[in-house]
């Protein structure tokens, strides 16, 4: 075995030094004055001190500050005196960072046992003593929160059982006296004798229910009068819907001279104030407890008042669920009999009679309203006043009787209890008196305002909600069982009208004769409904009766022969309006033909021509007041069919008519055929002779000139070489113009055979074929895109080959020339433009350029024959297109035509 190495037990100087150095507390030796001598690297790096001769021989205790400069001071002198002193303090780092330290203070002895030097060592304990204090406050904390959790469960105790003291009391009450009572009594036990009042609020008043049997006579008596919703508690707690609390000033400035500290703790229903618990106490302040006490107290009288609104309005609602089933079982009782009947007065005197058999003693009435009064229709009752029935009878003015009025402008029910009614002032007085609650409902018939069904009860004073469900569940279902007769007399109506008609069209025929007519409809109407009928035709400003039944009054016939104006009808205004028009109780109406007046009901159906009334057909009959809707139908119906007779009639003349115009129209045109033909026969031969008899002298003159002037070439004096020059350009303008003549010939005959054609490149050919002739001309070419169009090749050509050249003709002194070529596309065609700069023409000339030789340029100015333009007016005519052309003097033209486009050509 090898021998184990020896150990070292100690450290050498160096080793030592180490150790001290890198130690990361602060090893300081000191003089025995306290002035700092030497330091460690680690001690330096914790006192933030990056060079020791800035601190060094500075005295150590100048690093301290208060309490701890003190403790330093100490353990020096200790230290002095040979002891070892142990401490803790705070100081700050030599760059001001706060620490605390942990510091040893002890003394150094030299060899002879003397103290030499003190040497000092300080670690940094932050870190454990933030940890501390940290520990320290959290104990204070839970400390504290203990104490008031404590506080906070005896407060809830206490108001715990203030809460079920006050649900026990009124567990089974419903009563709200009876509940707002245990409330009041309950906090003057618990909060310490507090007095409470509960208040119902009505408007912007809270009118005092109950009080606290502890409420001093004289707090009674003065909120008797009621706490206003403005006092600056209520609003408060009003606004922010939970208990507000007031106490001393401020309570007492608000209270009635006992109290100090108050509270009011708000109610809703609804969503709208409903009430409010106020308490009051001598004290001048509120305790957390009782405040407590007041909440608790406050949440339970809320519930309870929940519970008591909740059974109140599942009483009324089985109230008036019983009252609906009510009616719903009279009006199926009584659906079994309206099945049968289809008159609308009939079924609301029925609904009037079932009404009133739930109600009790009293009244109804179904009013309508008729010009300025309130009429009753159909009355269930009588009012116990001969007098007061007499008014109803007579009628009640529409603006005095704000029952009426209201119900109608408004279209919902009014109801009015007998303390709710208006002062007499205000109402009829009479009628006013008769009975004590009222209520008028809105009857509407197929969603339109009818009338109004009145009710009126002579003991009853007020409506009860089961009272309204009656009501307005029986109005309802008068209102679906009179729209189910609406719709089945308008079927009956519908189907005697189309038989009316049907009889009417097959008695008629085909007729076209008016007279015909007019008897056959008389005739219909007379035997269908027993009446008189008439049938006028206009004269002038009269209308003059053509047509009569054989029963037509003898005494009333000659003045309607002669012819009466049409406003002496009464019913002119009504006819002017395009339909038929129907009065009844005409004897007592305000006519201007009082002869008329042995008809108690009228009718009049007009016929319009263009616009104007023409003749008119009117019905009276002497035994009954009112039109049905049975006889409207009817008259209506053969007032249709006739108008449409009479419209066939008219139609039928004015086909007679055209025919006969066609007829004629087409002999017209027969000889107008015959004289194009000729014409046309006229214009070949003169194109013939244009071709060959006209050319031919002109041909000889040219050739015998030509011979003259090779036979006397040179022998000529200058004058003779003119003058034959002259007749040389003369022969050859006139072959240009018999050329012009035959092209415009050509065009005229020409047959055409459309397709599209591209425009741009018909364009591009005519440059083609012009350049070479305008190689020493300056001109400049604006072509845009152009479009295909609808037409013949040729013909478009020749028309664009004659704009471009009388263009590139009439710039030949402008430098540069600048010709402008496009389209403009238009509704239904297009429009194609050619433009110049060059010499123009007067405007006022503009409609003569298109004419056979018509020039407005002296052929000085450019040389042509006047046809050209004919010629393109000619072809562009026969596409079914129209010439134009705009131009001033000296600032160029623009000529062009328009095309139809493709899709209507």
């Amino acid at each position: 075995m090898s021998e184990r190495p020896e150990s070292r037990n100690d450290l050498d100087l160096n080793e030592l030094q180490s150790i001290v150095e890198g130690s990361s507390d602060c090893i300081k030796v000191l003089d025995l004055d306290g002035h700092l001598l030497s330091m460690n690297t680690g001690g330096m790096e914790t006192m933030e001190i990056d060079d020791f001769s800035a601190c060094q021989y500075v005295l150590w205790p100048e690093f301290w500050e208060g309490e701890a400069k003190n403790q330093v001071q100490q353990a020096l002198e200790a230290a002095r005196g040979g002891q070892t002193v142990n401490f803790e303090g705070p100081a700050n780092t030599f760059l001001g960072t706060p620490r605390w330290w942990e510091v040893r203070v002890s003394p150094i002895r030299d060899q002879d046992g003397r103290i030499s030097r003190l040497l000092a060592i300080s670690r940094d304990v932050t870190a454990r003593r933030t940890a501390e204090q940290n520990l320290l406050e959290n104990e204070r904390g839970l400390q504290a929160r203990a104490a008031a959790l404590e506080f906070q469960v005896g407060q809830q105790a206490l108001a715990l059982n203030a809460f079920v003291r006050f649900t026990t009391a009124v567990a089974s009450s419903t009563e709200l006296e009876v509940i707002a009572a245990a409330a009041a009594e309950i906090l003057g036990d618990v909060a310490g004798g507090a007095i409470s009042g509960f208040f119902l609020v009505q408007g912007d008043t809270a009118y005092p229910l109950v009080f606290s049997t502890n409420t001093p006579e004289a707090v009674v008596t003065a909120r008797r009068r009621g706490i206003p919703m403005t006092t600056p508690l209520t609003v408060q707690a009003f606004e922010q819907r939970s208990v507000a609390f007031a106490q001393g000033d401020t309570g007492r400035q608000q209270s009635v001279g006992h109290a100090t500290a108050l509270s009011v703790t708000p109610y809703f229903f609804q969503d709208q104030p409903y009430a409010m618990l106020a308490t009051g106490t001598e004290r001048s302040t509120w305790t957390a407890q009782e405040q407590a006490v007041v909440e608790s107290v406050g949440r339970g009288l809320g519930l309870a008042l929940e519970r008591t609104e909740t059974a109140r309005e599942l009483t009324l609602r089985n109230a008036e669920l019983q009252a609906r089933t009510r009616a719903l079982e009279a009006f199926a009782e009584l659906t079994r009999d309206f099945a049968l009947i289809t008159d609308p007065l009939l079924l609301i005197g029925r609904a009037q009679e079932m009404v009133m058999s739930m109600l009790g003693e009293g009244v109804a009435v179904y009013y309508v309203l008729e010009g300025d009064r309130w009429y009753g229709r159909v009355q269930h009752g009588r009012l116990h006043s001969p007098e007061v029935q007499a008014m109803v009878d007579a009628g009640l003015p529409y603006a005095e009787t704000s029952d009426l009025l209201i119900p109608w402008t408004t279209a919902q029910p009014y109801y009015q209890n007998a303390s709710e009614r208006p002062s007499r002032a205000q109402q009829l007085e009479p009628v006013a008196g008769q009975v004590e609650a009222t209520a008028v409902l809105p009857l509407r018939v197929d969603g339109t305002l009818s009338g109004l069904m009145g009710f009126g009860l002579f003991s009853q004073r007020s409506w009860s909600s089961a009272d309204r469900v009656l009501l307005e569940t029986a109005v309802r279902s008068l209102e679906l069982a009179l729209d189910r007769a609406a719709k089945t007399r308008t079927i009956e109506e519908e189907r005697t009208a189309l038989g009316a008609f049907t009889q009417f069209t097959e008695a008629v025929g085909s007729e076209t004769d008016v007279q015909a007519l007019v008897h056959q409809a008389i005739s219909l109407l007379s035997d269908t409904l027993q009446v008189d009928a008439v049938y006028f035709e206009r004269a002038g400003e009269l209308f003059t009766a053509t047509a009569w039944d054989s029963q037509f009054d003898a005494t009333l016939l000659p003045l309607l022969q002669r012819g009466v104006p049409l406003q002496h009808f009464g019913i002119a205004e009504a006819l002017l309006h395009g339909a038929a028009v129907f009065a009844d109780h005409w004897n007592e109406s305000d006519t201007l033909l009082p002869e008329s007046r042995i008809y108690q009901r009228l009718a009049g159906h007009p016929y319009f021509l263009g616009g104007e009334l023409e003749s008119m057909l009117v019905v009276g009959s002497r035994s009954s007041t009112v039109w049905t809707g049975r006889d409207k139908g009817i008259f209506r119906a053969v007032g249709h069919s006739l108008d449409l007779a009479l419209d066939r009639a008219l139609q039928t003349r004015t086909v007679m008519a055209q025919r006969d115009a066609l007829d004629a129209r087409t002999q017209e045109l027969a000889v107008s055929t015959q004289e194009l033909q000729a014409s046309t026969e006229e214009l070949q031969a003169f194109s013939y002779s244009v071709s060959h008899d006209l050319r031919t002298p002109v041909r000889h003159m040219l050739g015998f000139l030509m011979l003259a002037q090779k036979e006397l070439d040179g022998r000529l004096d200058e004058r003779s070489a003119r003058y034959l020059k002259m007749v040389e350009q003369a022969g050859g303008q006139m072959n240009t113009l018999i050329d012009a003549l035959l092209n415009l010939s050509n065009a005229a005959q020409q047959t055409l055979r459309p397709r599209m054609v591209d425009l741009s490149e018909i364009v591009a050919q005519i440059k083609a074929t012009l350049t070479p002739d305008l190689s020493t001309r300056n001109i400049e070419w604006q072509v845009t895109d152009l479009p295909e169009v609808w037409g013949d090749p040729d013909a478009l050509k020749q028309v664009l080959t004659q704009l471009t050249e009388n263009a590139v003709k009439f710039t030949q002194t402008r430098d540069p020339a600048v010709i402008r070529v496009w389209a403009e596309e238009q509704e239904e065609a297009w429009k194609v433009c050619v433009k110049d700069n060059g010499l123009g023409f007067d405007p006022r000339y503009g409609d003569r350029l298109f004419n056979l030789f018509q020039r407005l340029h002296t052929a000085q100015q450019a040389s042509g024959t006047g046809v050209g333009l004919a010629t393109v007016r000619r072809l562009i005519l026969k596409h079914g297109g129209q010439v134009f052309a705009e131009g001033q003097v000296g600032q160029g033209a623009t000529f062009g035509f328009t095309l139809l486009k493709a899709a209507s050509a």
